[in-house]
């Protein structure tokens, strides 16, 4: 404890008395430091939780309920969507029949029935309009044209990905057709039934569901392939804020409803290569984190050892009046931590003051996501303490080589 005491006060002294502009710049090399551990496996994480965020909001929700086990659709939907009014904890919600069908344009205007049709096989899927927008606001989405009217018959929204125009972002990786503008009539055929519709929009959305998709009032859907018994594909439920979707998934389970279809939360149903992307951006940042860390440690221990080794005279003096080597590699180690808190301590106070709240309202856009800044404090604090010991080392192991030397030749200046 005196060794303690005597290192803290030297240590503290050091630090009064170094420059200024010096100190400065040491605790600046280690805030960009911390910000480049922190930030970086952020930004990556926050790239693909961007992608998490928009495929909650405009697809899947927070609870998910599809097919049972064994059965093509859910069972008994109606009485399911009429039990919704029971439970206070849903805001919204939207019921989906999903199947595919083949879909043409350009039929009219092919004049030589021997050339090969504009044809593309697409995912349809049928939705009330008005549930359906409320729960997802997929109105939102559609970048030409206008949204499905509920009292209207006879119209498609057409997913971008299927239009030839997109191949010149994406490549060929998907079916197009040749549909330029909404107005155009296409026909949609499901084994041998086929129907016109007009294209009523253009939809476009980072999630791919929205984007490689069709969209048709549910009740042609059901017309069209044949579903009497009105049991859906899909119903997505958005829960009121201030509620868990545990709590709702128990509550379903409690009364029976997981008879009738697969109930999973979102974290539950969410696709599995968001989960192993996130934990791959995140080992890549940490990755690269570390490659500054390092960078951070080299600049301690030089500035380090070159003050032990300027005051090397000093050091000497200091040993032959008493004072123990542990006080004097304490009063270094001192200072090591004095830049490694302050310099944490600003690049926390950046992230959680400011730039956390800057990309949320300034999402970085991505081709497939909005990213945002991730930081858990528990992650963070884990840097935080990486960095801290890291530091403590590098100024604790220069001094040691200095402190160790001949006390006389210290005073006398030998080597």
């Amino acid at each position: 404890m005196r060794s303690l005491r005597i290192g803290l006060l030297l240590g503290l002294r050091q630090i009064q008395r170094a420059s200024i502009w010096t100190t400065a710049l040491i605790i600046f090399v280690m805030m960009l430091t911390f910000l480049n551990l922190v930030v970086v496996s952020g930004v990556l994480v926050g790239l693909i939780t961007g992608a998490e965020r928009a495929v909650r909001n405009e697809s899947l929700g927070d609870i998910i309920l599809s097919e049972p086990t064994g059965e093509k659709t859910i069972i008994e939907t109606n009485s399911i969507v009429s039990s919704f009014a029971s439970y206070p904890e849903i805001d919204s919600y939207s019921i989906r029949y999903k199947s595919n069908a083949v879909l043409e344009a350009n039929y009219k205007e092919r004049r030589n029935l021997n050339t090969e049709r504009d044809i593309a096989t697409v995912n349809v899927t049928g939705i009330d309009p008005a549930l359906e927008d409320n729960m997802s606001h997929i109105s939102d989405d559609v970048v030409r044209g206008e949204y499905l009217d509920p009292n209207e018959e006879g119209y498609i929204l057409i997913g971008y990905y299927y239009l030839e125009e997109s191949a010149d972002k994406f490549g060929d990786v998907f079916d197009t057709l040749g549909i330029k503008n909404p107005g155009e009539t296409v026909r949609l055929t499901v084994g041998d039934i086929s129907k016109e519709f007009v294209v009523k929009g253009i939809i476009e959305s980072k999630v791919d569901d929205v984007s490689l998709n069709t969209y048709i009032p549910e009740r042609e859907f059901r017309r069209l392939f044949g579903r009497i018994d009105q049991n859906a594909d899909q119903r997505v439920i958005r829960v009121k804020s201030g509620y868990s979707e545990d709590d709702l998934k128990k509550a379903f389970v409690t009364n029976g409803l997981n008879a009738y279809a697969k109930i999973q939360t979102f974290e539950e149903g969410k696709p599995k290569f968001i989960t192993d992307i996130k934990a791959t951006m995140n080992l890549l940042g940490t990755f690269i984190g570390s490659i500054g860390l390092v960078v951070a440690s080299i600049t301690i221990f030089i500035i380090i050892f070159i003050n032990a080794l300027s005051r090397r005279r000093h050091i000497g003096i200091l040993k032959g009046i008493g004072i123990e080597r542990q006080a004097i590699e304490i009063a270094y180690v001192i200072q090591a931590a004095f830049y490694a808190l302050a310099g944490s301590a600003l690049g926390a106070l950046l992230i959680y003051g400011f730039l956390i709240g800057y990309f949320e309202r300034n999402p970085i856009a991505f081709p497939f996501s909005d990213g945002v800044l991730v930081a858990p404090a528990n992650e963070t604090l884990l840097r935080f303490i990486v960095l801290f010991i890291t530091t403590l080392v590098a100024g604790f192991i220069p001094a040691w080589m200095i402190v160790r030397q001949n006390t006389l030749n210290a005073i006398l200046g030998r080597k």
